[in-house]
């Protein structure tokens, strides 16, 4: 499974505070997991914004997920429990929902997943890709979840990856 996004530390949220960047919205991240640790930790990814009503859209899209929330830089509080959060002695492991090198990621998902993104296309739409068609994924981060978006002629489609990558 793979896993795109930067593990969050503490001078990522000096940064942030910095940058004006002081709503954190939290949710479950699973793909974070490591299966095969003895005592695994809960995946945390938290998305950043400089506004509170973009914040809040977001909760409002997981808000089912028992982690979600909105944490707020200016309060010592939500401080004191993100620090807590990202101490290595922590349950949780906690993911930053930005990708450091988006062309390295780009292309290990057109190289790597490439059969998958064919198996999708074929499966689901009427495209027909020719030996000669080149099909190059562009990606985006909504809500936290990373999405491909596929471009051939006029059509665009936007595909969660994880739709891809179990293909």
């Amino acid at each position: 499974m793979l896993q795109p996004f930067e593990i969050l530390s503490s001078l990522y949220i000096a940064r942030l505070f910095k940058l004006n960047k002081i709503y954190l919205v939290a949710q479950s991240y699973n793909r974070g997991l490591d299966h095969f640790a003895d005592d695994p930790k809960i995946g945390i990814l938290v998305t950043d914004y400089d506004d509170r009503g973009l914040a809040k859209i977001h909760l409002a899209a997981v808000k089912s997920d028992k982690y979600a929330s909105i944490i707020e830089l200016t309060n010592p509080r939500h401080v004191e429990k993100i620090n807590e959060m990202l101490d290595s002695r922590s349950k949780y492991i906690v993911y930053w929902a930005i990708v450091k090198d988006l062309e390295a990621l780009k292309k290990k998902i057109s190289l790597r997943y490439k059969d998958n993104v064919m198996r999708y296309l074929t499966k689901n739409t009427t495209w027909r890709i020719g030996g000669d068609e080149t099909i190059r994924p562009q990606l985006q981060i909504i809500f936290g979840e990373l999405f491909v978006i596929l471009k051939r002629g006029s059509q665009d489609l936007r595909i969660k990856f994880e739709d891809i990558e179990t293909s």
